[in-house]
């Protein structure tokens, strides 16, 4: 590796994603549900994003977004290039890109510049340098705004606690390894189950590696490289970064994991009373992290962002909209927790489920179904956050109320370009829907669809299916149903047409209103 890597894994791409934990609107009632007011987050004018990666989800947090300008940074010059071919191929004007290290742009930043409403590191804390650690802090500090927000995900204590000597093997025996670092990532693998295998006694004292490991084997391996091969891997403590971020005078608001933020669905019942109890903020986040054995936390930082009175609350919270995400059919009551899955009261979770059905509705408008009478505006916030959380319902942005005041386009012609990369061999799952601010994630499959309906294709069911056919013979790929791949053709032709029909009666009306087509 060159020098300008500084121990980062920079000879393969990092995994392509979307994170809805990045995007404005969850930030905002993300404050909200924890009783912190929203700040700049609500309509929020220029975003910042440290490390975009391959930039999939920066660029569609953008296209989405078209009213606020996304500038983003990443020292890879791969990344960026890629990115910048997003942006230009869907003709996006509210994004800056640059090549260029944290070091650099704090050393640009100037006293007092405060000209960023948002700042956003996903996934990038754990594995830089402490010198990009001050970097960070540094552009926080100098460029954040009085009540502008940080967004930062990061590997923590004390659930990635046995896992540092698998980590630490990997990579020496990478040094040991020639080829990419993908390849030294599956060397690696195949001596951990070595290891494990002839009985090495770190393995059999931590029991919990195994189900560890067996996920691993099943990860992308460029994936894997980045988590465990770089030469800097930091394990947090949540005080020490709340120490570290307190340096560019910003106070701790809540976890971006909404469920986090409710102790009865997210703590053993045992110590819910001495979580509940303890009043120094950092403390108690460091009890429930013990409680709950924490290994990944999506933090929302800000600064100076007051704590909201009931009247307040009410108000900013009544005014926030929500639309449904995917067809009502599909609607689950079953949302994951840390303790395990929640099952929501079919009553409940069913009148919002409706409402949302129908059309975009306001907190306020949620909150006064008849099914809330009793458990009021609490219960109506819980089955909401729960909700939001499981990505089934997404906050639309204040600025996307009105149809009349956003402009769609960039993130349809976003859309286009995923679905075309598809046709082309390259497939990303997910896709920008502007009516929420935010993205989706979508199989193959439904990109498949999407190509027909942009190709003019869409009419009916009998047509998608005969372009959808074409287009997979050309990838030289089958159609999988319940995870078995479909090879007879006449099969596969009743089996795509069934689909295709599903498709245009429930999921197209739902991505048409999101914006998505």
């Amino acid at each position: 590796m060159t020098a300008w890597t500084e121990g980062y894994v920079a000879d393969i791409p990092y995994a392509l994603g979307f994170y809805r934990e990045t995007v404005p609107a969850h930030v905002a009632f993300s404050a909200a549900c924890v009783g912190k007011h929203p700040g700049l987050a609500l309509q929020p004018q220029r975003v910042l994003e440290l490390g975009f990666g391959m930039g999939l989800g920066f660029v569609i947090n953008a296209a989405a977004n078209p009213g606020t300008h996304f500038e983003g940074i990443d020292f890879n010059p791969l990344h960026v290039a890629h990115a910048r071919g997003l942006v230009d191929d869907a003709e996006l004007t509210n994004v800056s890109l640059r090549e260029a290290s944290f070091q650099d742009l704090a050393r640009e930043a100037q006293e007092g510049q405060h000209d960023l409403d948002l700042i956003v590191l996903h996934g990038i804390l754990t594995w830089v340098s402490s010198d990009a650690h001050e970097s960070i802090v540094e552009i926080a500090r100098k460029r954040l705004k009085p009540g502008g927000f940080l967004y930062v995900s990061y590997n923590c204590m004390p659930g990635w606690a046995p896992v540092l000597p698998l980590q630490r093997l990997m990579r020496e025996n990478a040094k040991r390894v020639a080829g990419r670092s993908d390849e030294q990532t599956e060397s690696g693998l195949e001596l951990v189950k070595a290891l494990m295998s002839e009985g090495a006694n770190y393995f059999a004292a931590n029991a919990g590696l195994q189900q560890r490991i067996e996920k691993m084997s099943s990860l992308d391996r460029n994936y894997l490289a980045h988590e465990y091969l770089n030469a800097n891997w930091f394990i947090f403590h949540f005080a020490d970064v709340a120490e570290m971020f307190g340096r560019a005078k910003l106070g701790f608001v809540g976890s971006a994991t909404l469920v986090e933020n409710i102790d009865n669905l997210a703590l053993p019942k045992e110590v819910k009373a001495r979580v509940a109890a303890e009043t120094d903020v950092v403390f108690k986040e460091t009890l429930r992290d013990i409680a709950s054995n924490k290994q990944f936390r999506r933090d929302l930082f800000a600064r100076g962002v007051s704590t909201l009175n009931s009247i307040e609350h009410n108000s900013i919270l009544g005014a926030m909209q929500f639309s449904l995400a995917l067809p009502r059919s599909q609607v689950t009551f079953k949302i994951p927790s840390p303790v395990g899955e929640l099952n929501g009261n079919a009553e409940i979770y069913g009148a919002v489920a409706d409402l949302l059905a129908e059309k975009t509705a306001s907190f306020a408008e949620i909150a006064s179904l008849p099914a809330f009478r009793e458990g009021g505006a609490g219960a109506a916030l819980q089955a909401v956050t729960l909700f939001v959380h499981s990505g089934q319902v997404l906050p639309v942005p204040v600025s996307g109320s009105s149809n009349a005041e956003f402009d769609r386009s960039p993130a349809q012609r976003l859309n286009r370009v995923i679905a075309e990369k598809m046709l082309q061999g390259r497939t990303f799952n997910f896709l920008a829907a502007p009516a929420v601010g935010s993205g989706i994630q979508v199989a193959t499959t439904d990109l498949l669809m999407i190509a027909a309906v942009l190709a003019g294709e869409g009419n009916t069911a009998e047509t998608v299916t005969a372009h959808v056919l074409q287009s997979m013979q050309h990838l030289g790929i089958n159609w999988v149903k319940d995870g078995k791949a479909i090879t007879d053709p006449s099969e596969r032709t009743t089996i795509v047409t069934g689909d295709a029909r599903s498709f245009l009666s429930e999921k197209l009306p739902v991505w048409q209103r999101l914006g998505i087509l």
